[in-house]
C-alpha cells in the first residue's frame, strides 16, 4: 500500500523552504512576482492561478518566476508571509513612544484587526474554504506561512504583560486564541458570508474597542 503523505508536514516543508531561500537574486522582481501572485490568488483562487499568469502580471518571464519560487505552493506561502508579516505585534508597538498595557493592547488589536477584517483577508478566507474539500494541504501551507507565527508573537506579547504583573493568564495560548476571536467579533462572520460588503472604519474601531474592553475584563490582574 502506498503511504499517504503527511500534508501538514509537507506544508511545513514548504514554509521552511521559503525561509531557507534567503535573499532573492533580484528583490524588485521578487516583490513584483509576489504582488502579482497575491492579486491572482485572491481573484481566481489557487487552482485557477497559473505561473504563466503570475509571470505576465509581474512583467517577467516564467523562467524568472521559477528561479525565485520552485512551485506554486511555495509562491502561495511567500504571498501569505508578505501579507501577514507587516501586521505582527512588534510592528504596531514600534510606533508607540509611551507604553502601557491598554495602549499596547489596543495598538496590537487595531493592527491585527486591519488584517483580519480587510477585504483581502475575506477573499483569502473564501479561497481556503473553496479548497477545503480537496484536503487541508493549502490550509496547512497558509497556516505555516504566517498565522502560526502571528499566534506565537501574540502569545509573546501577552506573556510580557503577565510577567509585569498586569495580566493574570494561566494559559497564554488559549488567551491568544480568545483575543483573535474578540478582534474578529460579529463583523468577521457577517462579512465572510456576504451580509456586509465592507467593514467601515467606524465599525472597525467599535470592534477594536469591544475586543480590548472584553479582554481586559477577562485577564487584567
Amino acid at each position: 500500500m502506498t503511504p499517504v503523505p503527511d500534508q501538514k508536514s509537507e506544508a511545513k516543508t514548504e514554509a521552511k523552504t521559503i525561509a531557507a531561500r534567503g535573499r532573492p537574486r533580484d528583490a524588485n522582481k521578487n516583490t513584483a512576482i509576489v504582488e502579482a501572485a497575491s492579486r491572482l490568488f485572491l481573484e481566481k483562487g489557487f487552482d485557477s492561478t497559473s505561473m504563466d499568469e503570475v509571470a505576465k502580471g509581474a512583467g517577467v518571464s516564467k523562467q524568472t518566476v521559477y528561479s525565485h519560487f520552485s512551485s506554486k505552493k511555495e509562491l502561495f506561502g511567500s504571498a501569505i508571509r508578505a501579507a501577514i508579516s507587516q501586521y505582527f505585534p512588534d510592528i504596531a508597538l514600534d510606533k508607540i513612544s509611551n507604553h502601557s498595557l491598554e495602549v499596547d493592547l489596543r495598538a496590537v488589536c487595531e493592527n491585527f484587526a486591519r488584517l483580519l477584517l480587510s477585504d483581502d483577508a475575506m477573499a483569502m478566507y473564501r479561497v481556503l474554504v473553496a479548497a477545503a474539500p480537496k484536503g487541508p494541504l493549502l490550509a496547512n501551507i497558509f497556516w505555516s506561512s504566517g498565522p502560526e507565527e502571528m499566534e506565537s508573537r501574540l502569545e509573546d506579547f501577552l506573556q510580557i504583560w503577565v510577567d509585569r504583573g498586569e495580566l493574570k493568564i494561566n494559559n497564554v495560548n488559549k488567551a491568544a486564541h480568545r483575543l483573535v476571536v474578540l478582534i474578529k467579533g460579529r463583523a468577521h462572520f457577517m462579512h465572510s458570508i456576504g451580509l456586509i460588503e465592507h467593514i467601515s472604519e467606524e465599525e472597525l474601531q467599535e470592534n477594536i474597542d469591544d475586543a480590548v474592553e472584553a479582554f481586559l475584563r477577562l485577564y487584567r490582574a
